[in-house]
Formats: structure tokens, sequence, C-alpha cells
């Protein structure tokens, strides 16, 4: 979104920042151009908090805040969610994932580009102690305001050092130009040598491949377990991409066995119908006398002596005197 001018101004003008904290001076704003500030404010994770009397951020304030002035654009709260690359995990899909991951009161849980936190919200509600890793200030502010997360790192998880202290991780990762695969992999490097990692993931990573070759050979050689999501599971977040979830223990089991991939039934298409070979032959036959009876007749008609033209005498001009009557003059 372009920022309006009176917006980038008073941002520019009267917006002062502490640490975290940012606080618009000056006296009170026209409360139009507030909400439109506000809104900015809000897109790049801060937060009006009235103890603080101040715009509160998950990461320091005026670092977020630099890129608008810079750019005089921002991508609001209201335009991620409308944007493709965002797909908020849907409250069943969020479920599945907690009962395959098995999560029990007092588990330390994490979830990786966790978003607005659907999957950390349901995992919390299950009793999980749960952190949080997410790129955007902007929904880092709103994984904030939940309440959910007792630890919060606004950073980009594939640059996060992997430390292995989580009995699980769950996760709904992005699924661009197969990142999901890589930040599952990432993410396997932080969960105990007992633990258990549970991802919804694109179904791409069900092809044979030689994109998807070492991460299918990592599943399998852990025992993990592939399930397909329902068909149209994600119409609600705006989009009908199919989907699985796998499961991935840190080790494999003894009791593991072989990983079954999910197909996908594709309608058989229609058997095509062949003519019989005689039966074109003799259509092209009677085309091509058709078309030499055609050529007959052109040839004959032009062979033929061109008529000879009526010629007309034409009339001798009538002479007409053209007078005028102009009477007298007035």
């Amino acid at each position: 979104m372009k920022i309006t001018d009176d917006t980038l101004a008073a941002l520019q003008e009267r917006a002062e920042t502490n640490g975290n904290l940012l606080y618009l001076t000056g006296p009170r704003m026209d409360p139009k151009l507030y909400q439109r500030v506000n809104e900015v404010l809000e897109a790049v994770g801060g937060r009006w908090m009235t103890s603080a009397q101040a715009h509160v951020f998950p990461v320091d304030a005026a670092q977020a805040l630099t890129p608008v002035l810079e750019t005089g654009q921002v991508v609001t709260l209201r335009e991620k969610r409308q944007s493709a690359q965002y797909f908020p995990t849907p409250t069943a899909v969020a479920q599945r994932v907690i009962e395959l991951a098995a999560i029990e009161p007092g588990m330390e849980v994490l979830e990786p580009s966790a978003g607005s936190g659907a999957i950390a919200t349901a995992a919390a509600e299950r009793g999980a102690v749960v952190d949080c890793i997410e790129h955007d200030p902007g929904y880092a502010a709103v994984l904030a305001d939940s309440g959910v997360p007792r630890a919060l790192t606004v950073a980009d998880f594939l640059t996060v050092p992997a430390e292995p202290r989580y009995d699980r991780v769950v996760m709904n990762p992005p699924f661009t130009k197969g990142s999901d695969m890589q930040h599952v992999e990432h993410a396997l490097r932080f969960i105990k040598p007992k633990g258990l990692l549970v991802s919804v993931m694109s179904w791409a990573v069900t092809f044979h491949s030689r994109k998807t070759a070492k991460f299918r050979a990592l599943v399998e050689a852990r025992g993990g377990i592939v399930e397909a999501v329902p068909e149209g599971a994600f119409k609600e977040s705006g989009t009908d991409v199919p989907t699985v979830i796998v499961t991935i223990p840190a080790t494999r089991t003894a009791d593991a066995t072989p990983t079954t991939w999910p197909q996908r039934e594709v309608p058989k298409a229609e058997e095509p119908v062949y003519r019989d070979p005689m039966e074109i032959l003799g259509e092209l036959r009677a085309n091509l006398r058709d078309a030499m009876a055609e050529f007959d007749a052109l040839a004959d008609l032009l062979t033929r002596p061109l008529p000879k033209p009526d010629v007309i005498e034409p009339t001798a001009a009538r002479e007409e005197q053209l007078t005028f009557d102009l009477g007298e003059a007035s």
C-alpha cells in the first residue's frame, strides 16, 4: 500500500522512538489521520499500549519503521492476509497436527514461521509451553498480543541457530519453490532425540523427482508417516492447494513401518475412438474426386472464348438553357 502524503509526514515529523517504543508527539491528531498512522504502525509490528502511552514493537521500533519512511509504502496486515504467500492454518487442520503430535501438558513445543499462531494456540490449549519464531513484525505483534508464546523470536527461521531442546515441533511452513522441505529439514534440528515433528506440507513432496528425492529418503529413513489432508481443507484460507501432513520422529523407532506416500485419484481419460483406416481412405478418395471435378469444370470454363461485349451508343447531350428571373432588385 502506498502511504498517503499526510500519513507519511506525520510519521516523519511526530514519531519518536526509544528501543521498542514509539511515541507520537505533538497535538492530538485528526482521528482519520491517526487511523491511517496506526494501520501503518500495526503493519510493521507496533501495538498501542495505554500503560506505556506508546506503540510497543516486538523489535527495535526505529528499525521497523525505517523501510516505511524510505519507501513510502507498507504491506498492511489486511494485504498480507489476502496475499497468496500467507494461508492461515484452518482450525480442523491445526487440531489434526496437534493430534498427530500427541502433545501432552508441560511439553516444550516450537512453532516456526508461526504467522498468527493457529497451531501454537492449539498446542497451548493442550497445556504445552510454546515458543514461536516469526519473520514478519506485524504477525509477531499479533502473536505477542495473543499471549500464547512463552518466547517469541522475530527472525527468518532459516537463520536461527538450531538447538535440540523441544519435545515437539509443529508447523505450516511456506511452500514457495519447495521451501517447505528446507524449513522442515532445519526444524528437525530443534527436536530432542525422542522428539517429534509434525508439519503441513505441499502435496508436491509426494512426487518422485530429483527435487524431492533427498527429502523423501529422509522421511523414509526416520520411519515417517504421511497423511493426505482432506480436499478443500484450506478453502477458508483462500486457497485450494492440495496438502499433506508429514510426521517425522527425531530417530527411527523400533516399531516403525515403511512410509506410505498417499496418491491422488486422477480421473482416467476417455479412450480415443479409432476409425477403420479403409473408411478414412474411402472418404479421402471421394473428397479427391470432388476436388478434381471442380478443377475440370474450371479448366473447361477457361478454354471458352469470351463473349463479345454489347456496345451502347451514348445519346446526344440535350442542350438546355438555364435562366434566372431575378425580378426587380429590392
